[in-house]
């Protein structure tokens, strides 16, 4: 089975939806752009997803830093 160059677009449109997709997500979670990079790279993408999923975000981490000096006042 042989890749045709219909193939190949849909491979890099799927792969540049998922960086996009990813990356936005992360940075909103307040992680870098580029670690929606990890999504291009198979099996490391499903671990990635894992621990981003059960880990504490940074932007949670800040929060919670605000909430506590907001409370010491």
């Amino acid at each position: 089975m042989a890749f045709t160059a219909k193939d190949w677009i849909e491979l890099v449109v799927s792969s540049l939806f998922a960086y996009v997709v990813f990356g936005n997500i992360s940075s909103k979670a307040g992680y870098p752009r580029w670690h929606g990079l990890v999504m291009l790279i198979p099996i490391l993408n499903l671990v990635a997803i894992g621990i981003f999923a059960f880990s504490p975000w940074p932007i949670e981490n800040k929060v919670l830093e605000l909430e506590l000096h907001d409370a010491n006042k």
